[in-house]
């Protein structure tokens, strides 16, 4: 794989760095149960090494999309972003590699919206901060600290508060300030090991913590809990006015804690309530198998389904397509559902595993970026018969490769309507220990389409089943359909 590039601020080494990050807001919740990583009993499961790291809650939809995207990130943050509680943000939520200090140039990067080219956008590189007049922002709170009738805020509290708020002005909900508690719990899922409740979650259009969908066999999903469940109190207090890294903060804990969230359910007439005891489990990037032969009947097809784009994302990828290409398959099914995003270039070093020489994407951005990622000739799954399952949870690097293999007529879509993350943020660490995500620029797929906020729509529509994987799995079965009659 390979890129060009028009513009002067990225030098050969700028946009392969590792920090690139495209997340959905899709959150994982993962509370998972370490012995039931495996997607279907036989199938093998590559789990996230220490040095992973996972997508953010791309509730982000998932940042962390963080879709909570699950992880994370949507970025279906990161959480689309499709943050699991842990959450990793499916952490749907954005899990990015931490960046350097505020002292150092960042390299990190995660996907997100870039603002519209307008007459008032100021290309001078200057803050507004340059220009305000503090005055009043000091005399208020002089006022509020001497009138003000109840407990006031930490020093800290208030300049946290401060900088989120401000960065409200933008208009834009993926650039956007991680406390330190957030961003702590962020970099310790980078180890792969999560605690949690074992769902993916998502930061809805209301702005409540929603269920994209509980994982098999984990606490969420043992409890009761159903995709699109909205939590609105956790431990007897009402989310309604919190953040949604508030949320995740309560929601996930230590293993052999109890949990209990309320929650409103579509046809319920009153709001029903879950005891959840966490648990801890590793994360798998990559499950694969031989689909069984009743699904195929009898015809070899295999499965590959890629929960993150973290840093292992090309190897274990690579290892599975070796163990079920050496299986002679006729087909394959490739499943980026609930898969929140994460680093750019493992989107484009997984698209270039099933795509010969051309366009991966193109990023732009209004300062004059004008950059091609490209595939390259020679990979081992270029030419085997392709299916791409995707749903609302496939976020940011999810959409970059689906729409790739789309415009390219690599292969055919099955599925639901891609969350829809189009731009990409940089990851900055603060003084504080928080973290500063900004939009940098936006992504186009090969055939020149932005995909910010419409997705990409599948070549063939399936509704998503409860239970991916399962029994009752329509996408799957009609991916496998069409691998064995080409309709």
């Amino acid at each position: 794989m390979s890129f060009d590039s028009s513009s002067p601020e990225h030098g050969s080494a700028g946009r392969r760095s590792p920090g690139l990050l495209l997340v959905g807001l899709v959150a994982v919740l993962l509370a998972l149960a370490t012995g039931a990583v495996g997607f279907v009993i036989g199938r093998g499961t590559a789990a996230a090494s220490p040095a992973a790291v996972p997508t953010t809650a791309a509730v982000a939809q998932i940042d962390t999309a963080t879709p909570m995207p699950p992880t994370a990130s949507p970025a279906p943050t990161a959480l689309p972003t499709e943050t699991a509680t842990a959450m990793p943000t499916n952490t749907p939520t954005d899990t990015a590699t931490p960046a350097p200090p505020a002292t150092e140039t960042a390299t990190a990067t995660a996907i997100s919206p870039t603002p519209s080219l307008t007459p008032a956008i100021s290309l001078d590189g200057r803050s507004p901060l340059s220009e305000a007049d503090l005055g009043a922002f000091y005399q208020a709170w002089d006022i509020v600290a001497s009138e003000y009738d109840g407990a006031l805020p930490s020093a800290d509290e208030l300049m946290q508060s401060a900088i989120a708020g401000s960065l409200e002005s933008l208009g834009d909900n993926y650039t956007r300030y991680v406390s330190p508690a957030m961003a702590e719990r962020t970099r310790e899922d980078m180890n792969g090991a999560v605690e949690g409740i074992g769902a993916l979650v998502r930061e809805n259009d209301e702005g409540l913590f929603e269920i994209v969908r509980p994982i098999d066999g984990q606490p969420a999903d043992l409890a009761g809990l159903k995709a699109g469940d909205v939590v609105i109190e956790v431990d007897g207090q009402s989310t309604l006015e919190m953040s949604f890294d508030e949320v995740i903060l309560m929601v996930r804990g230590p293993a052999g804690t109890s949990v209990t969230l309320k929650v409103l359910r579509e046809g319920e007439p009153e709001p029903l309530e879950f005891n959840i005891v966490r648990a801890r489990f590793e994360v798998a990037v990559v499950e694969y198998e031989m689909l069984p032969e009743e699904m195929t009947g009898g015809a070899p097809i295999g499965y590959i389904r890629l929960t993150e784009f973290g840093r292992t994302a090309e190897e274990k990828l690579l290892e599975a397509l070796s163990a079920i290409l050496a299986q002679q398959p006729v087909g394959l099914v490739f499943d980026l559902r609930d898969n929140p995003g994460g680093f750019l270039d493992q989107s484009v070093a997984v698209a270039d595993a099933f795509l010969p020489e051309g366009v991966a994407l193109f990023e732009r951005n209004i300062r004059g970026l004008d950059e091609t990622f490209s595939t390259a000739d020679g990979d081992a799954a270029e030419g085997i018969p392709l299916v791409v399952l995707v749903n609302a949870g496939s976020a940011s690097a999810s959409e970059i490769v689906a729409g790739a293999i789309q415009d390219r007529g690599r292969g055919v879509l099955v599925g639901e309507t891609t969350f829809g993350k189009g731009s990409v943020q940089q990851v900055h660490t603060l003084g504080d220990g928080g973290e500063l995500r900004v939009t940098v620029a936006r992504w186009y797929t090969p055939d020149n389409h932005s995909i910010q906020g419409e997705g990409i729509t599948p070549d063939i529509t399936v509704a998503s089943p409860e239970d991916l994987g399962g029994p009752q799995d329509g996408q799957l079965q009609r991916a496998v359909d069409f691998l064995l009659n080409g309709e």
